[in-house]
């Protein structure tokens, strides 16, 4: 078996591959000028020695940077955000790219500077997640910078990863409902307050909402409006994040028919909803059961929260492969649109409707 250093070069690659260095070089970075069976050879060749290019190196000769732009609402805002840029920026680190990332924390103003400062360093794409508006990505569309968009879209004429919250949440309602369920509240973001884009007809929030209301009636469990209360996911200021949720759950408390279960969408806002219920007495899952949406920081809560996940690993990685793919000029005249299922993780905040 061959021995290759903990970091291959591009003579490693040659020698394994019998070609001459020039050869390797000009899959990487010339590939169409190389034959079909050479390239495959190479390419052999890259995955045995895992070598991996150079980012300063390939930007001396591609004019490139090395770097990926990345910019979330807010880390510390919602552990969310936290988690996906740190998939992101792992898998950008795998291929050879820096990440500079920005944290706009839904002020418009905050996002435009740091598209200003990205097209400054001269980012080879940008990846949002989730943009504010628009105008404030213009700047890098017009300067052709490959830009792509999770889960929520701002604008069209990009790539996008985009996340498909009926089957979690399908998931959530039917497990609620086989629990002997049938008052199942949702506490969510209000579109009216975020008034997202509707690029594809619809936004983010409008989505979660209408998956809950389908659900609800496919497993036949209460469709009273009176079990819907909408706001905002958290406090962009960082003050009490968990509040809104906290309120939401004090108005349903209030009910005459109150619910027995409890659809968040959003970990944070189920954080919230905890809280009330430990003011009202209450026990979780004895007296109420709780399911959010993000599987964030659901784990850490007491008890711990049964929550609807996305694949974040799987994401960050699609992103990185549309970005790197746009940046090496793939699929130039196609937006490329990926679509990931939530997934509905059990834990201890569910039980049998109690009574």
């Amino acid at each position: 078996m061959k021995k290759f250093s903990p970091l291959p070069t591009m003579g490693d690659v040659a020698r394994h591959a019998g070609v001459s260095p020039a050869t390797v070089a000009r899959v990487l970075y010339e590939p169409e000028k190389v034959s079909l069976e050479k390239r495959t050879i190479v390419q052999n060749a890259l995955k045995a020695t895992g070598y991996r290019p150079n980012a300063a190196a390939r930007g001396l000769r591609t004019q490139r940077s090395g770097t990926i732009g990345l910019i979330v609402v807010d880390g510390t805002l919602n552990p969310f955000f936290s988690q996906l840029s740190q998939a992101i920026r792992n898998e950008a680190l795998e291929r050879g790219y820096n990440v500079l990332m920005f944290q706009h924390g839904m002020k418009p103003e905050r996002e435009a500077k740091a598209v200003t400062q990205l097209l400054q360093q001269r980012a080879d794409a940008v990846i949002l997640a989730y943009g504010v508006n628009a105008e404030g990505v213009a700047p890098l569309l017009q300067a052709g910078i490959p830009v792509v968009q999770i889960e929520q879209e701002v604008c069209a004429g990009t790539d996008a990863v985009l996340i498909d919250p009926v089957v979690g949440i399908d998931a959530a309602v039917e497990h609620l409902c086989g629990l002997g369920h049938e008052r199942i509240a949702f506490i969510g973001g209000n579109p009216a307050l975020y008034d997202r884009p509707r690029v594809r007809g619809t936004s983010m929030d409008e989505d979660r909402l209408a998956a809950f209301r389908a659900a609800v009636k496919k497993h036949g469990a209460s469709d009273d409006d009176a079990l819907i209360r909408l706001g905002l996911y958290f406090s962009t200021t960082g003050d009490d994040p968990a509040r809104a949720g906290r309120e939401m759950m004090h108005a349903l408390l209030k009910e005459q028919n109150c619910p027995t279960a409890v659809l968040a969408s959003g970990d944070i806002l189920a954080a919230g909803a905890l809280q009330a219920l430990g003011e009202a007495g209450l026990s979780v899952p004895k007296d109420m059961s709780v399911i959010g949406f993000d599987n964030s920081i659901a784990n850490l809560l007491n008890p711990p929260l049964s929550s609807i996940g996305r694949p974040l690993v799987d994401i960050g990685r699609c992103a990185l492969d549309l970005a790197v793919g746009a940046i090496n000029g793939q699929d130039e005249k196609e937006e490329n649109r990926i679509t990931f299922p939530t997934e509905l993780v059990l834990r201890h905040s569910t039980s049998k409707r109690n009574g």
